[in-house]
């Protein structure tokens, strides 16, 4: 699905940009890894949303129950 219409970028894209970075990207990484910058915005909760899914970093010292 188209996340971005100005910049018109899917979401498969910024999933793609959040998942090959080694840390949560910032919203301006994931428009500058795509070539482009925030245009009028209505994207950003999209974007936010995707990059939320991320899962968090896994703590070598977590118990396992």
């Amino acid at each position: 699905m188209i996340v971005c219409s100005c910049n018109v970028f899917s979401d498969h894209q910024v999933r793609s940009v959040v998942a090959k970075e080694a840390r949560r990207p910032r919203m301006s990484d994931v428009y500058a890894c795509l070539g482009c910058s925030a245009q009028c915005g209505r994207c950003a909760h999209a974007i936010k949303r995707i990059m939320d899914e991320r899962p968090g970093p896994v703590h070598a010292n977590a118990s396992v129950h």
